[in-house]
């Protein structure tokens, strides 16, 4: 039976559900353009509540990857997952918003069928790399897909499920006098200045370290990266370091940064706002990458890079089986190909990862045949404005809900 819902004048309701990192990133921008114009609860993470919504649970600050991860972590999230049930029932929302998180939005969204409510999901599951027949539950359970890359749109098209193209959050949130436009490298004078203000700045050559935002990620790539820019830099002198920090990871995360200084490494740790951030990344000379949005993020500046990538042994073991795809690093898959080196795994050695990175600080050539081979991906995400468009959408299906 359907909850009854609120009539009248007041403001459309809007639950929200996050549950990693990026997701309270890319959900906090739709619900900043969301403004006073709908109510907002739910679960996601700080920064979700920082853009207005009463946040009933930091989801977002539990995150996990991987199978055996979950599975430790189960007991949480039965208990998230029957507490945004009972919001469903007691809040009535009018339209639930689930961000990416499938294996606990999905299970969601069936529950809010039940129960009358629509959903729209924004973000969508890999479905184009493992579980395709996800597909067709979401067309049973979903009101509204938005999707951000145009190889998503005709998978759920061919199943009859309401999809929109909304583009990538990523042009909203980069800075435009910072995004790539071209093949070649920057200037000398242009990379001075994007390092002007940093402690780095002076350095002949600087590299990013990217270890991810999660605390598996990081446990598990900085050490690999740190040992990379050791031999790197053993031959390269006047090269430094950048780890860039998360502002939501705990700095006790990054303990490894100040032993590889104490014992020669030119490395700063870096944790800044978003749009100063970007601009510390973009005067970096290449970056080695945990895989996922940071890949995207480095192409989108122009970066090159090396994408590293290691989870639990078991849980890469199940993946190999289930996942179809050419590449780990999402840049390398809006490409289409694999134009940054992957390490993966046992894989993952120092010496491999410091030879990669040596040939890109050393070879202009490999530098340019990197961004040349991204473009064409990058511009097909199409332009800024894409928290605007989803806001129009969840308003409008909000707006059809509270009529039904």
């Amino acid at each position: 039976m359907s909850p009854a819902r609120p009539r009248g004048a007041a403001r459309p309701r809007l639950m929200f559900v996050a549950g990693e990192t990026s997701g309270d990133h890319h959900a906090a921008a739709v619900l900043r353009a969301v403004g006073a114009r709908a109510e907002c609860f739910g679960l996601g993470g700080p920064e979700m509540a920082a853009a207005g919504m009463r946040l009933d649970l930091d989801l977002a600050g539990r995150s996990v990857i991987g199978f055996v991860e979950v599975l430790r972590h189960l007991p949480y999230f039965l208990k998230a997952l029957a507490l945004a049930e009972r919001l469903l029932r007691t809040e009535r929302p009018d339209l639930l918003v689930l961000v990416d998180y499938p294996g606990f939005n999905l299970r969601l969204a069936a529950r809010a069928k039940s129960l009358g409510v629509p959903v729209a999901y924004y973000v969508s599951p890999q479905v184009w790399a493992w579980k395709a027949g996800r597909v067709r539950l979401m067309a049973r359970v979903l009101r509204k897909m938005l999707v951000l890359f145009p190889f998503e749109k005709p998978l759920y098209d061919r199943v009859g499920l309401d999809c929109a193209l909304v583009g990538h959050p990523l042009l909203d949130a980069i800075p435009a006098g910072l995004l790539a436009r071209s093949p070649r490298d920057p200037a000398p004078a242009r990379l001075g200045r994007l390092r002007a203000s940093f402690p780095w700045r002076g350095r002949s050559r600087v590299v990013g370290l990217l270890p991810g935002s999660r605390r598996q990620e990081v446990a598990r790539l900085l050490e690999p990266m740190l040992e990379a820019a050791g031999l790197a830099a053993s031959t390269r002198p006047g090269t430094a370091f950048v780890v860039v920090r998360p502002p939501a990871a705990p700095e006790a995360w990054y303990r490894a940064v100040e032993r590889h200084r104490a014992a020669g490494l030119d490395v700063f740790l870096y944790s800044g706002p978003s749009a100063e951030a970007y601009r510390a990344r973009a005067g970096f000379d290449a970056a080695l990458v945990a895989s996922g949005t940071a890949t995207l993020e480095t192409a989108l500046l122009g970066t090159p890079m090396c994408v590293l990538y290691r989870v639990n042994p078991l849980t890469y073991m199940i993946g190999r089986r289930l996942v179809r795809i050419h590449s780990i690093g999402l840049a390398n898959l809006v490409a289409g190909r694999r134009v940054a080196p992957e390490f993966l795994q046992g894989g993952l050695r120092a010496a491999a990862v410091a030879a990669e990175l040596g040939r890109l600080l050393d070879d202009p050539g490999a530098r340019r045949a990197q961004r040349e081979g991204f473009l064409p991906g990058l511009r097909s995400l199409g332009g800024p404005g894409v928290a605007r468009r989803v806001c129009a959408e969840l308003l409008s299906l909000a707006r059809e809900g509270r009529a039904a």
